[in-house]
């Protein structure tokens, strides 16, 4: 993938961290995977958000308006496509901590598909039920995972 994003640093095998610039300044940003509890053994949940000083926490529940939304993005599909890369069998829960910040996740997907879907499967979430993922449902989180050739 040909994408604009910022330059990585892998904090251990389960973290990796970036610097967001932009309006608002420099803010470090933090993309973690978890063992998910409810789908199974290989499943991890997607955990993103601005590192907090005070606490020296994530904080997933605040918006930067940083004004490069898109270059984050991107450079947090990559870190899924590179986590991805090194675990062919592993399977990305991603869920936002908000209705609306799912939607966003729904509409980057969406913007993403053609690029990935030759090497990714997405499935969303309808009513307790996955499905591949298509423009225009409204999906309650999605699940990424390598295609195996």
């Amino acid at each position: 993938m040909e994408w604009d994003i910022y330059k990585l640093g892998k904090i251990d095998d389960f973290a990796y961290e970036f610097y967001s610039e932009g309006a608002k300044g420099k803010i470090r940003k933090l993309v973690r995977f978890q063992y998910s509890i409810d789908l199974g053994k290989n499943v991890f949940n997607l955990a993103f958000g601005d590192f907090d000083e005070a606490t020296g926490r994530m904080n997933d529940k605040v918006v930067s308006n940083n004004g490069d939304q898109l270059k984050i993005l991107h450079t947090v599909a990559s870190v899924i496509i590179e986590f991805l890369g090194s675990r062919p069998y592993a399977f990305i829960l991603i869920k936002g901590n908000t209705s609306s910040r799912t939607r966003l996740y729904q509409m980057s997907i969406a913007g993403f598909l053609t690029q990935v879907s030759q090497q990714f499967e997405i499935l969303g979430e309808l009513e307790k039920a996955w499905q591949p993922f298509q423009n225009g449902a409204n999906y309650k989180r999605f699940l990424v995972y390598k295609k195996m050739e």
